[in-house]
């Protein structure tokens, strides 16, 4: 899969800008509170919920800072983990907070390179900037498609909602369709597929199990 330039430029600037303006924060990963982040946490992590006595494999595609390593340690779970983002400077406090623990490993890029047992993401859609809609949606469903091809048990994703509140949405960001995303995941990907969208977050998330 060829991610556009446009849209690559203009999401390492985007999270670059918000690292620079509010350091190692949620904030410099654009989550308006850890309280958000972690009820975004355990949605994707319904995904695992038959792994607490397994050790598996789970790349966190945008990790950020790798916090979600964090959180399924605290969980209890036993996982090799991948973290990768198009942000270098987010790596590598990523590495200077979870890299000394051999389970966990830190890359920048873009490119799935190996299969995994699981793949996760949380807020890479959002962003959609000045991009078409149109163009983010392909962009988007490219983005699953390889997580489909790269995930041997299944993986999880969430969206900002079209179903937001509409004095609170703003241009910039893309409000996805739940109900279009569900659809698309069950012709496509796997019969068994659940749409979660009963958080108290303006987003979904979807669970597509192998």
């Amino acid at each position: 899969m060829e991610i556009s330039t446009k849209i690559l430029e203009q999401t390492e600037s985007y999270f670059q800008e918000k690292l620079d303006q509010f350091g190692t924060t949620v904030k410099g990963l654009d989550w308006n509170s850890e309280t958000a982040q972690s009820i975004r946490f355990e949605q994707l992590t319904n995904l695992l919920k038959k792994e607490h006595e397994n050790t598996f494999s789970l790349c966190d595609y945008g990790c950020g800072y790798g916090d979600y390593f964090g959180y399924l340690q605290e969980k209890g779970y036993h996982c090799k983990y991948t973290g990768m983002d198009l942000v270098q400077d987010s790596v590598s406090c990523a590495r200077q907070k979870y890299g000394q623990n051999p389970d966990a490993l830190f890359v920048q890029g873009v490119k799935l390179q190996e299969t995994y047992d699981y793949i996760v993401e949380s807020g890479i859609f959002n962003i959609k900037g000045t991009v078409k809609e149109e163009e983010w949606e392909k962009y988007v469903i490219g983005i699953l498609e390889e997580f489909n091809s790269h995930a041997k048990k299944g993986f999880a994703f969430n969206c900002l909602t079209k179903y937001s509140d509409a004095e609170y949405m703003k241009d910039h960001l893309y409000y996805a369709d739940p109900l279009f995303y569900f659809d698309y995941v069950k012709k496509f990907f796997s019969r068994n597929a659940a749409l979660l969208h009963d958080y108290e977050l303006y987003d979904f998330t979807i669970i597509v199990r192998k």
